[in-house]
């Protein structure tokens, strides 16, 4: 009996043992789970708000009167963006990347009772006012789907432009209006060294009866479009960006000289004037402390405030906007002007988008505790503000000033990894991150990857503009830069701070920056067809895999390049003798736009036909038409 009770005591030890070292091991080899709140709309009688949280794959349900979640929707894919219904009664949920889908819940039992493809990862959209179209953004597919509703039938896809990220309609349904995130310009005139580079976001115009389409160019250097709102009743129209300055060598940051922060505003009632009813682009920095890199917009229930969502230094900033509009009013037309810049002591509408003290006493800013400030709602002198990567919603009351917000946790504390205190740190303008706070490495790398325009930066000289490059897979294929000055992306992000933030590198900052830009992996194309090559990209591979053509010379699988300097012929007035370049990698070169290393060339198919990269080895020129638009199709399904 004793022998017996031991050799069993012997037996359940050592299975406890086991068991909790399997149990520490699986706990130490989670990946922690996040929440990442990045879209927020309010209930139809506001007392509640959904939160999507995007690396949750669920949905927040906050209650406004006690401040608590008080509910979760799980939805199995991360949703990018959340639309409410006209009757407010249901919740379109748009969620994953490639194969994008719409969910539809029930907000009543909190059940999805349909669910749709649309596109590549589909953002945010809008309902019409009527309740019965629905419109998707579809970032990749650069297009928006239009559905019937409440069938959820898709009717037909609308071209956009590049990377739609958000839409509002104008209270009579009759127009849809939607913010282009990126660029799609050529940045370099090569035959014209005194051309214009006119570089910027369009948003594209929807009338709903037809489907036609016109866009709105917003000034030069607008890029980075996140947020879109509508006042109640139609009139301005106010669109969240980053106004790069790409056109200056970056030698300081004082002033705003390489980004400032901006907010976009389009008059509906002027739509059919030339500008489409474009009025003008207010800063929201001040002169010595920049509010780099603005998210979510939304307005008061009177229309009387806007408010943003600031997520690089994780602030809000309301501006009155009856007296933004009233001194917008003081001003000259540009019809006038002599050059876009202020004669004597005549001030123009254009001189707004170069004005950082124009709002001063029109402006309030309210400093938010947390990191990644991104979606904002407000309800009666409250604004709610996502924080993405502290999962909490901070309450702070606009009315107030020097108001202190009141932090309401999503779940429990988040345990950063160092990949997500990378990803972190480089969203972040804060202090101690970048000098001023007027960017952030997000706001040139936005996701890790490009904003499309030439940037004369520092680290390799002056006079010299290139396009910023994509950063996937950059670890796996140095030297990095164009001119390959830097040995690796590691030392990259080291003289990243010295020369572009201007700020001291912090080691340890730095090293979960290289953890997050290591992190990085290519998409899936949107030109691949149920994940797969078409057959004109299968014939396109056989012809980038010959020899005689040339392309696996300088750029072999996997990777797609030889990680070497070559001269392609592109050597342009800006180079200052230097004729060599790295040969970047051209998995994901459907996403990077515009091409070669001073973004010359928007089509693909230029490279080969304008750019004569065959001349340098290979036979490209022998190539029919139809051969070259079977090899760009292989390629843009990387």
């Amino acid at each position: 009996m004793y022998k017996h009770s031991f050799k069993h005591s012997a037996i359940l030890f050592v299975l406890l043992a086991i068991s909790s070292f399997l149990q520490f091991h699986a706990f130490a080899e989670e990946v922690p789970a996040y929440k990442g709140p990045l879209v927020m709309v309010k209930s139809k009688d506001a007392t509640k708000i959904y939160i999507a949280n995007h690396d949750g794959k669920e949905i927040s349900i906050l209650d406004v009167n006690t401040d608590k979640v008080v509910g979760t929707i799980p939805l199995g894919k991360k949703p990018n963006g959340i639309i409410l219904s006209a009757d407010g009664k249901t919740l379109y949920v748009t969620s994953g990347g490639y194969g994008g889908v719409v969910q539809a819940i029930d907000l009543s039992s909190g059940k999805k009772i349909a669910e749709v493809e649309t596109g590549h990862t589909p953002t945010d959209g809008v309902v019409t006012p009527d309740g019965k179209k629905l419109y998707v953004c579809n970032r990749f597919n650069a297009d928006v789907s239009e559905f019937d509703l409440p069938e959820l039938k898709l009717v037909r896809k609308i071209k956009a432009v590049r990377e739609p990220r958000g839409a509002v309609v104008t209270p009579d349904g009759k127009k849809v209006y939607v913010i282009n995130g990126t660029p799609n310009d050529v940045n370099n005139v090569p035959e014209n060294e005194n051309a214009q580079i006119i570089v910027s976001s369009l948003v594209t115009v929807i009338d709903v009866p037809s489907g036609t389409t016109t866009n709105i160019r917003l000034p030069n250097g607008s890029g980075s479009l996140h947020g879109v709102t509508i006042t109640p009743d139609g009139r301005y129209i106010f669109i969240t960006e980053v106004l790069a300055r790409f056109q200056i060598p970056t030698t300081h940051l004082e002033r705003g000289w390489v980004n400032t922060s901006g907010v976009s505003i389009i008059d509906t009632t002027k739509s059919n004037e030339p500008n489409g009813g474009f009025l003008t682009t207010v800063l929201l920095d001040d002169v010595y402390q920049g509010a780099a890199n603005p998210w979510g917009i939304t307005t008061s229930s009177d229309g009387k405030l806007f408010c943003a969502a600031i997520a690089g230094t994780s602030e809000v900033i309301t501006v009155d906007v009856d007296k933004m509009i009233a001194k917008i009013n003081t001003l000259k037309p540009d019809s006038e002007n002599v050059g876009g810049w202020s004669t004597g002591k005549t001030t123009y509408i254009s001189d707004v988008t170069n004005d950082l003290a124009f709002l001063v006493d029109i402006k309030k800013r309210f400093k938010l505790e947390g990191k990644g400030a991104r979606p904002v709602v407000m309800i009666g002198n409250n604004a709610y503000v996502g924080m993405y990567f502290s999962d909490t919603v901070q309450k702070i009351d606009i009315s107030v000033a020097r108001s202190k917000p009141v932090d309401i946790p999503l779940g429990s504390k988040p345990v950063l990894t160092a990949v997500r205190r990378g990803e972190m740190h480089w969203n972040d303008a804060s202090a101690g991150f970048c000098f001023q706070s007027w960017h952030s490495c997000a706001s040139c790398h936005p996701d890790g990857r490009m904003d499309a325009y030439n940037w004369d930066l520092l680290n390799d000289g002056m006079g010299n503009p290139k396009n910023a490059k994509s950063l996937v897979w950059c670890q796996k294929s140095p030297p990095a830069m164009w001119t390959g000055v830097r040995a690796t992306s590691e030392v990259c992000t080291r003289t990243g701070f010295q020369y572009i933030l201007f700020a001291p590198p912090n080691e340890a900052v730095c090293k979960d920056i290289d953890e997050y830009v290591h992190s990085l992996e290519p998409e899936l194309s949107p030109y691949l067809v149920n994940g797969k090559l078409s057959a004109k990209a299968e014939r396109g591979k056989k012809i980038f895999e010959d020899k005689k053509v040339g392309c696996v010379t300088c750029h072999p699988a996997p990777l797609f390049t030889d990680k070497k300097l070559h001269d392609v012929n592109s050597k342009v007035y800006f180079d200052h003798g230097k004729t060599d370049f790295d040969t970047p990698t051209l998995v994901e070169i459907w996403r990077t736009a515009p091409y070669m290393h001073d973004g010359r060339y928007n089509d693909l198919k230029d490279v080969f036909k304008k750019g004569k990269h065959g001349d340098v080895e290979g036979d490209i020129e022998s190539l029919t038409d139809q051969q070259l638009d079977d090899l760009v199709e292989y390629l843009l399904s990387l």
